[in-house]
Protein backbone atom coordinates (compact mmCIF):
# COMPACT_ATOMS: atom_id res chain seq x y z
CA UNK A 1 0.00 0.00 0.00
CA UNK A 2 2.75 2.50 0.92
CA UNK A 3 5.76 1.59 -1.26
CA UNK A 4 4.98 4.03 -4.07
CA UNK A 5 3.55 6.55 -1.62
CA UNK A 6 6.70 6.49 0.54
CA UNK A 7 8.92 7.00 -2.48
CA UNK A 8 6.78 9.85 -3.79
CA UNK A 9 6.56 11.49 -0.36
CA UNK A 10 10.33 11.16 0.10
CA UNK A 11 11.03 12.75 -3.29
CA UNK A 12 8.61 15.60 -2.62
CA UNK A 13 9.99 16.19 0.88
CA UNK A 14 13.62 16.22 -0.24
CA UNK A 15 12.69 18.33 -3.27
CA UNK A 16 10.95 20.96 -1.14
CA UNK A 17 13.89 21.17 1.25
CA UNK A 18 16.54 21.37 -1.48
CA UNK A 19 14.60 23.89 -3.61
CA UNK A 20 13.92 26.23 -0.72
CA UNK A 21 17.49 25.84 0.56
CA UNK A 22 18.81 26.88 -2.86
CA UNK A 23 16.40 29.83 -2.94
CA UNK A 24 17.63 30.89 0.51
CA UNK A 25 21.25 30.63 -0.65
CA UNK A 26 20.57 32.71 -3.76
CA UNK A 27 18.76 35.27 -1.62
CA UNK A 28 21.91 35.82 0.47
CA UNK A 29 24.10 35.74 -2.62
CA UNK A 30 22.01 38.59 -4.06
CA UNK A 31 21.79 40.51 -0.76
CA UNK A 32 24.20 39.50 2.03
CA UNK A 33 22.35 41.72 4.52
CA UNK A 34 19.52 39.16 4.47
CA UNK A 35 21.94 36.57 5.85
CA UNK A 36 23.28 38.95 8.44
CA UNK A 37 19.74 39.78 9.60
CA UNK A 38 18.69 36.11 9.69
CA UNK A 39 21.75 35.02 11.66
CA UNK A 40 21.22 37.87 14.14
CA UNK A 41 17.54 36.96 14.53
CA UNK A 42 18.37 33.27 14.98
CA UNK A 43 20.98 34.14 17.60
CA UNK A 44 18.40 36.17 19.50
CA UNK A 45 15.40 33.86 19.07
CA UNK A 46 16.82 30.34 18.85
CA UNK A 47 20.45 29.96 19.88
CA UNK A 48 20.19 32.10 23.02
CA UNK A 49 17.27 29.97 24.21
CA UNK A 50 19.20 26.71 23.89
CA UNK A 51 22.62 27.88 25.10
CA UNK A 52 24.06 26.82 28.43
CA UNK A 53 27.44 26.15 29.97
CA UNK A 54 26.35 22.55 30.39
CA UNK A 55 26.45 20.52 27.13
CA UNK A 56 23.77 18.17 28.50
CA UNK A 57 21.37 21.10 28.90
CA UNK A 58 22.22 22.28 25.39
CA UNK A 59 21.59 18.79 24.01
CA UNK A 60 18.26 18.57 25.82
CA UNK A 61 17.19 22.01 24.57
CA UNK A 62 18.16 21.12 21.01
CA UNK A 63 16.28 17.84 21.28
CA UNK A 64 13.17 19.64 22.60
CA UNK A 65 13.33 22.29 19.86
CA UNK A 66 13.83 19.77 17.04
CA UNK A 67 11.16 17.46 18.45
CA UNK A 68 8.67 20.32 18.49
CA UNK A 69 9.43 21.11 14.85
CA UNK A 70 9.18 17.43 13.90
CA UNK A 71 5.83 17.00 15.65
CA UNK A 72 4.49 20.02 13.77
CA UNK A 73 5.76 18.50 10.52
CA UNK A 74 3.95 15.25 11.38
CA UNK A 75 0.63 16.67 12.52
CA UNK A 76 0.75 19.29 9.78
CA UNK A 77 -0.46 16.47 7.57
CA UNK A 78 -3.91 17.07 9.05
CA UNK A 79 -4.02 20.24 6.92
CA UNK A 80 -3.76 18.10 3.78
CA UNK A 81 -0.01 18.54 4.14
CA UNK A 82 -0.11 22.32 3.74
CA UNK A 83 1.39 23.11 7.17
CA UNK A 84 4.01 20.39 6.64
CA UNK A 85 4.94 21.90 3.29
CA UNK A 86 5.13 25.42 4.74
CA UNK A 87 7.32 24.33 7.68
CA UNK A 88 9.62 22.35 5.37
CA UNK A 89 9.84 25.33 3.01
CA UNK A 90 10.55 27.80 5.78
CA UNK A 91 13.23 25.57 7.31
CA UNK A 92 14.85 24.96 3.92
CA UNK A 93 14.86 28.68 3.16
CA UNK A 94 16.43 29.53 6.53
CA UNK A 95 19.01 26.73 6.21
CA UNK A 96 19.97 28.03 2.75
CA UNK A 97 20.32 31.57 4.06
CA UNK A 98 22.46 30.54 7.01
CA UNK A 99 24.66 28.18 5.00
CA UNK A 100 25.40 30.76 2.32
CA UNK A 101 25.98 33.55 4.83
CA UNK A 102 28.36 31.48 6.98
CA UNK A 103 30.09 30.20 3.84
CA UNK A 104 30.72 33.78 2.72
CA UNK A 105 31.87 34.90 6.16
CA UNK A 106 33.81 31.88 7.45
CA UNK A 107 34.20 29.40 4.61
CA UNK A 108 33.05 25.96 3.59
CA UNK A 109 34.97 24.07 6.29
CA UNK A 110 33.13 25.86 9.08
CA UNK A 111 29.83 24.95 7.40
CA UNK A 112 30.82 21.30 7.13
CA UNK A 113 32.15 21.21 10.71
CA UNK A 114 28.96 22.83 11.97
CA UNK A 115 26.50 20.63 10.08
CA UNK A 116 27.95 17.21 9.26
CA UNK A 117 28.53 15.72 12.73
CA UNK A 118 24.92 16.02 13.88
CA UNK A 119 23.28 16.76 10.52
CA UNK A 120 23.70 13.19 9.31
CA UNK A 121 21.11 12.28 11.95
CA UNK A 122 19.06 15.47 12.28
CA UNK A 123 18.34 16.12 8.60
CA UNK A 124 17.03 12.59 7.91
CA UNK A 125 14.86 12.86 11.04
CA UNK A 126 13.30 16.10 9.86
CA UNK A 127 12.85 14.70 6.35
CA UNK A 128 11.13 11.60 7.76
CA UNK A 129 8.82 13.73 9.91
CA UNK A 130 7.95 15.82 6.85
CA UNK A 131 7.42 12.72 4.75
CA UNK A 132 5.11 11.22 7.38
CA UNK A 133 3.13 14.47 7.50
CA UNK A 134 2.75 14.50 3.72
CA UNK A 135 1.58 10.88 3.77
CA UNK A 136 -1.07 11.76 6.35
CA UNK A 137 -2.15 14.69 4.17
CA UNK A 138 -2.36 12.45 1.12
CA UNK A 139 -4.42 9.89 3.01
CA UNK A 140 -6.75 12.63 4.28
CA UNK A 141 -7.33 13.62 0.67
CA UNK A 142 -8.10 9.97 -0.21
CA UNK A 143 -10.50 9.70 2.71
CA UNK A 144 -12.27 12.82 1.54
CA UNK A 145 -12.84 10.98 -1.75
CA UNK A 146 -13.97 7.78 0.01
CA UNK A 147 -10.89 5.62 -0.53
CA UNK A 148 -8.69 6.31 2.50
CA UNK A 149 -8.35 5.69 6.22
CA UNK A 150 -6.56 8.66 7.76
CA UNK A 151 -6.75 7.37 11.34
CA UNK A 152 -5.01 4.13 10.38
CA UNK A 153 -2.29 5.93 8.43
CA UNK A 154 -1.81 8.52 11.21
CA UNK A 155 -1.35 5.69 13.71
CA UNK A 156 1.21 4.01 11.44
CA UNK A 157 3.07 7.27 10.85
CA UNK A 158 3.00 8.02 14.59
CA UNK A 159 4.59 4.66 15.36
CA UNK A 160 7.26 5.20 12.74
CA UNK A 161 7.84 8.70 14.09
CA UNK A 162 8.49 7.25 17.55
CA UNK A 163 10.64 4.44 16.18
CA UNK A 164 12.81 6.45 13.78
CA UNK A 165 12.50 10.22 14.17
CA UNK A 166 12.86 10.55 17.95
CA UNK A 167 15.95 8.31 18.21
CA UNK A 168 17.62 10.16 15.33
CA UNK A 169 16.83 13.50 16.96
CA UNK A 170 18.22 12.23 20.27
CA UNK A 171 21.49 11.13 18.69
CA UNK A 172 21.75 14.40 16.75
CA UNK A 173 21.13 16.48 19.88
CA UNK A 174 23.82 14.66 21.86
CA UNK A 175 26.32 15.15 19.05
CA UNK A 176 25.29 18.79 18.56
CA UNK A 177 25.54 19.51 22.27
CA UNK A 178 28.79 17.71 23.03
CA UNK A 179 30.78 17.15 19.82
CA UNK A 180 29.87 19.72 17.16
CA UNK A 181 31.07 22.74 19.21
CA UNK A 182 34.46 21.09 19.69
CA UNK A 183 34.79 20.33 15.98
CA UNK A 184 33.80 23.89 14.99
CA UNK A 185 36.52 25.26 17.29
CA UNK A 186 39.09 23.45 15.16
CA UNK A 187 38.09 25.55 12.14
CA UNK A 188 37.49 28.96 13.67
Amino acid sequence: MFDGNYRRAAIVTVGILILTCVIGGFTVHADPSVGESMVAMMNDEVFNSIQSENPAVVAFNIFANNTQTSVILLIGGASFGLITTLILSFNGFVIGIVIEYVRQEQGLYVILAGILPHGIFEIPALLLAGMFGLLIGEELWRELHGTGDTILVAQQMGKQFLAYVLPLLGIAAIIEGFITPEIIQLFI
